[in-house]
């Protein structure tokens, strides 16, 4: 045990020492007393995001910020209308072009449609192997060659013209001494071996996978990884194994036969690997509805609880989150908007309502809603988050006071669009007193959710009655 501590410490001095900083610097004036944050993706499965740092840029619109990287790591900046990707490489400069601002209008803020238009963001001081040009060359070429070709390269093994291409682009790119890339070029060449050979399994297994270090924040690494493993349970490890993974499946510790089956096979000792595989796996079975919801919990709470990993034990936490988001007994997404907040009504529950003041429907629902609140009031909190695009519109249905519960306009927590799924007005959550999720989306009050409301009426009848 202590020699397993020892090296522990030692790889995490190793981790500590490699991480070097990176400066990030620019002009323009667009983007004067404008915050930016720089953001990427803790793992590319969930794509799961997390703010490295965030910086307002002066009045003369010149920025500069310093951030330390122990690892050459794709990051995003959201920019308005667009989303920028940039490469970042440990002790580099970034004198970057940011694209002129464009603000989103209110219209496209509360759009649960809108999306982000995404760009490569320029950069200044660049040099012919910075690895951003490297890359955006090596996809272009490759994109279109594979675009051109594709009818040639499918499933034509040998014959492919994707085995000439592949050399010569190794033959180009030998004297570039940048381990990323290299590694970016070798798994690019791997994805189009991949697409002729999309049937040998072990072929392409033990050439780019097996006993080869895994390259999670390489992102030609993972893109082959998810074509080859995607479906690797339901797929080609259930034809080799497939009376163990039955039994598997019924067992109480699926997570634990599983990983003893795969043990068996020295494409997967890696223990890091092995457990990558069933996490990913597992969720794809649960996406394409071949494992339950509990059944899929089950086997990624067993895997986070006894790995060691850090990221496959936060990639199993991200999965169960997506899983059980939005669904029935699972905390419901935390809000604050004002004074507002989830956690005020706690010990009640509380009919959530997102709306717009000028849809027709949503004042025809305030009209029954306002029966509802009469009726049930004394055991059910009511809250609108009105989302209209033009604020004024909401100030002046606010002030004639025609409804007696709060309705409060969202702001600039538009994020609660998303994070309760919002796709249309009006939109309906019932959350218990536990902050958990009841019913999302609930019925609207045309909509018979007054039998849920007579039933919770009750449940406190009986509470108040053993009282």
């Amino acid at each position: 045990m202590r020699i397993l501590l020892l090296l522990f410490l030692s790889l995490v001095s190793i981790s500590v020492s490699l991480a070097d900083t990176v400066r990030i610097h620019g002009t323009n004036t667009s983007y004067a007393g404008s915050k930016i944050e720089i953001k990427y993706h803790t793992d590319v499965f969930t794509y799961s995001e997390k703010t490295i740092t965030e910086f307002t840029v002066p009045a003369d619109g010149s920025f500069s910020v310093n951030l330390d990287l122990d690892e050459v790591t794709l990051v995003f900046l959201p920019l308005g209308i667009y989303k920028g990707f940039l490469y970042l490489e440990p002790g580099k400069e970034y004198e970057i072009k940011l694209p002129p601002k464009k603000d989103l209008s209110p219209v496209q803020k509360l759009n649960p449609f809108f999306e982000q238009e995404e760009l490569l963001i320029g950069v200044a001081n660049t040099h012919p192997n910075d690895i951003n040009l490297l890359v955006r060359k090596l996809d272009d070429r490759i994109d279109s060659f594979v675009n051109q070709n594709f009818n040639k390269i499918y499933r034509k093994k040998k014959n492919s013209p994707g085995i000439k291409f592949s050399e010569e682009l190794k033959l180009e790119y030998k004297d570039i001494n940048n381990p990323f890339f290299q590694d970016y070029l070798t798994y690019r060449l791997g994805f189009i071996e991949y697409l002729a050979f999309p049937a040998s399994f072990a072929k392409i297994e033990e050439k780019y996978f097996e006993n080869q270090e895994i390259k999670l924040n390489n992102s030609a690494y993972t893109s082959l990884y998810k074509k080859q493993y995607g479906n690797f349970l339901t797929g080609y490890f259930s034809q080799l194994e497939s009376a163990g993974l039955s039994n598997a499946l019924k067992s109480e510790n699926t997570y634990r036969d599983i990983y003893e089956l795969m043990r068996n096979y020295p494409a997967y000792k890696n223990i890091q690997f092995r457990e990558l595989i069933i996490a990913t796996s597992v969720f794809d079975a649960f996406t394409r509805k071949f494992y339950s919801r509990n059944k899929t919990i089950e086997i990624l709470s067993q895997l986070k609880e006894h790995s060691t990993n850090q990221y496959n034990q936060d990639l199993c936490e991200n999965f169960i989150r997506k899983i059980t988001h939005l669904h029935t007994n699972y905390p419901a997404p935390d809000f604050s908007v004002g004074k507002y907040q989830l956690a005020n009504y706690k010990g009640k529950y509380l009919y959530l309502n997102f709306c717009n003041t000028e849809s027709y429907p949503c004042l025809q629902d305030f009209k029954e809603m306002t029966k509802l609140k009469k009726q049930f009031g004394e055991h059910i909190e009511f809250l609108s988050i009105a989302c209209d695009w033009d604020v004024s519109k909401y100030l002046d249905f606010a002030s004639k006071k025609t409804i007696d519960w709060p309705i409060i306009h969202i702001g600039d927590q538009q994020h609660l669009l998303g994070d309760y799924k919002v796709k249309a007005f009006p939109t309906y959550i019932l959350i218990n007193p536990e902050g958990k999720i009841v019913k999302a989306p609930a019925q609207g009050p045309k909509e018979n959710i007054q039998l849920e409301f007579i039933k919770i009426a009750r449940d406190a009848a009986r509470k108040a009655y053993k009282k």
